[in-house]
């Protein structure tokens, strides 16, 4: 009986224990097929990428490059353009003439004459398939002959692309084709920052290729040089300098025979002032520029100018008026410096110097040139600039005797970037300061020190315009009739 119930006490724990690993089995199928379903379910789930034709690709494939369901054909630059009119109407130039009473309105074949120079066959390319896509990638070197197409059909979308190209790679290889361009498309953004670049860099490094010097035209150098914005380097006879480079390089073929420009001018064969000859008569305009009174603030720069005789005697002889009567009233008492001045006419009247300091550090200097008197002397070190009116016996200058004396200067610090824009200005404004004797000032807003902005980099081009006298068109912000006449006569 014992043995009995052992062994059915036996089976029931094999059944059990078999009961179980069925269930155990069971369970991890279960648990199997519940991970491989979630995977397929996943994958079923998870997009398959890859790249179609876009319906752009295929527009401009099949309706542009294949010329398929073409409706009108545009006849330019000897090339029949097979082109759609839904699409080419995108510029007003099209669509006006595709509306109204236009002969092409209804024309399957269309001319268009195509008298600008800097319209190719390559850019026709690029602005037409640009009605056929959502992107253009335009490359700098195409940007004026793309600008000359976009400006054609109107296609205000593809000139501001073009103006923020050009802005952004004004250059010296590019600054003169970018005015250019500017002014016969009417892009007044692009000539205002190709005249800046010219400013900024005509006297500090552009006149150093002579190859940049003879892209300039007469025109556009009379601009610069009448611009009080024009950074000079070292004082205005500098300018006169570089003027004499740009001459030579247009008057020869050779812009590489510079070596010999000083032998040219030293012998010239010119018996009359060279500006006035018909040969000189096209570049007289920009030394017209010149602010010739302060061409003459040194006896060496006075000879150079004789022996050059390039410029003729009379446009000197009111400078040497002017300069002579402001010596008068100084040594009279009757003037200690201007006291106020206009903007407008601070920036026709005054002197124009400048600096380029290599590296950061205490530097000292002043500008060879008589200023009536005064001796002033520029300091600059890592935080400020500033302006000393030296009276001290020892110094060879002819010293004016007033205790207090006025003048009125504009300081501008600049900073280039890799392509010579500025990328960083630091602008004083107008300064009105009273120099005593051996006395030192910092320059600077609104209570005359100019403290250095951190963001300047090395090398820096200080630019100073300077008025030192009273001009004779104010006399405590009137006019002086008596020296009006006397200048007159």
């Amino acid at each position: 009986m014992g043995g009995y119930v052992s062994r059915i006490a036996s089976m029931s724990n094999i059944a059990v224990n078999s009961a179980y690993r069925g269930r155990k089995r069971k369970c991890i199928e279960e648990d199997g097929f519940d991970l491989e379903s979630d995977f397929i379910d996943k994958t079923l789930q998870t997009p398959k990428k890859r790249k179609l034709l876009t319906t752009a690709q295929y527009i401009y494939k099949t309706l542009f490059q294949e010329e398929k369901g073409s409706d009108v054909t545009v006849l330019m630059l000897g090339k029949a353009w097979r082109l759609h009119k839904v699409y080419i109407s995108q510029s007003p130039y099209f669509a006006s003439m595709f509306s109204g009473s236009w002969r092409e309105t209804n024309e399957k074949i269309i001319n268009v004459e195509i008298a600008d120079p800097n319209i190719t066959s390559d850019s026709l390319l690029t602005v037409l398939g640009s009605f056929y896509q959502d992107e253009v990638s335009l490359e700098p070197k195409d940007v004026i002959s793309i600008l000359a197409t976009a400006t054609l059909f109107q296609l205000q979308g593809l000139i501001d692309q073009c103006t923020d190209i050009m802005i952004e790679t004004t250059n010296i290889k590019t600054v003169v084709p970018y005015y250019n361009a500017a002014m016969s498309y009417g892009v007044p953004v692009v000539k205002s920052a190709a005249k800046r670049w010219l400013e900024v860099n005509l006297l500090g490094h552009g006149w150093l290729h002579p190859s940049f010097l003879k892209e300039i035209t007469s025109d556009l150098m009379a601009e610069l040089i009448s611009s009080s914005d024009l950074v000079a380097m070292q004082t205005e006879f500098c300018i006169y300098m570089m003027l004499r480079v740009w001459l030579f390089v247009h008057v020869h073929d050779n812009t590489e025979e510079t070596v010999q420009m000083e032998e040219y001018f030293k012998y010239h064969s010119w018996k009359e002032p060279f500006l006035v000859t018909p040969e000189g008569k096209e570049f007289a305009t920009p030394f017209k520029a010149l602010r010739m009174k302060y061409l003459l603030l040194h006896d060496q720069d006075v000879k150079i100018l004789y022996s050059d005789n390039l410029i003729p005697p009379e446009w000197l002889h009111n400078a040497y008026k002017e300069q002579w009567l402001h010596l008068l009233q100084i040594e009279a008492s009757k003037d200690n410096g201007p006291k106020q001045m206009s903007e407008e006419e601070f920036n026709q009247e005054c002197f124009r110097c400048g600096r380029c300091v290599e590296k950061a550090g205490e530097h000292t200097w002043r500008w060879t040139a008589f200023l009536f008197g005064l001796d002033l002397v520029i300091s600059l070190d890592t935080t400020s600039l500033r302006i000393k009116r030296n009276h001290k016996m020892g110094s060879d200058h002819i010293k004016t005797n007033h205790s207090n004396y006025n003048i009125i200067l504009k300081v501008c610090l600049i900073s280039l970037d890799e392509q010579r824009q500025v990328k960083h200005l630091q602008n004083s404004g107008l300064l009105k300061l009273s120099l005593h004797k051996n006395e030192e000032f910092s320059l600077y807003f609104q209570k005359q020190i100019m403290s250095l902005d951190k963001q300047l980099t090395y090398p820096l081009y200080i630019s100073v315009n300077l008025q030192v006298v009273t001009p004779f068109s104010t006399n405590e912000g009137e006019k002086s009739t008596e020296t009006t006449i006397l200048l007159d006569t």
